[in-house]
């Protein structure tokens, strides 16, 4: 598998948990339950957000890939690894400050409301899963160029 290959399915598997996150909204959002709530508005707002640099990055994908030969070069493909790698690394120490947020939010906020501590939960598990998925891509380069 080629970098470009690599970066299509990351870009689909994003969209894939956008999706699934709007989904969530769409089961939690008139809830009685103001935790439940707090918890869909939080995964639609990601949810929109991830489908978004889903959707960029695709494009981005697309344009580069138009502009390679058949055969791109083995520097191009090893200088795309390495952007995609260093992006990945700094969206997996971002996502650790999500999660810190998400717990800030539910001690300081959530302590007073129940709808507060659904939005802290809701960044928690969405920070969490992007530092997950951010982790793996990360580590599963080191395969490609490894290939």
């Amino acid at each position: 598998m080629n970098i470009w290959d690599f970066q299509t399915r990351l870009t689909r598997r994003l969209l894939v948990w956008s999706a699934l996150s709007v989904l969530v909204f769409t089961l939690t959002v008139f809830s009685a339950n103001p935790f439940l709530r707090g918890l869909g508005i939080q995964f639609f707002v990601w949810g929109i957000i991830d489908a978004a640099i889903a959707y960029f990055g695709a494009k981005t994908l697309a344009r580069k890939r138009s502009g390679l030969s058949d055969t791109a070069s083995a520097e191009s493909e090893a200088k795309e690894s390495r952007w995609l790698e260093r992006i990945l690394w700094v969206n997996t120490g971002l996502d650790v400050f999500y999660v810190l947020g998400g717990i800030w939010l539910m001690q300081t906020w959530g302590a007073e409301s129940v709808l507060w501590k659904g939005h802290g939960s809701g960044v928690v598990i969405q920070g969490g899963f992007l530092f997950l998925f951010d982790l793996f891509h990360a580590f599963s380069i080191r395969n490609i160029r490894s290939n």
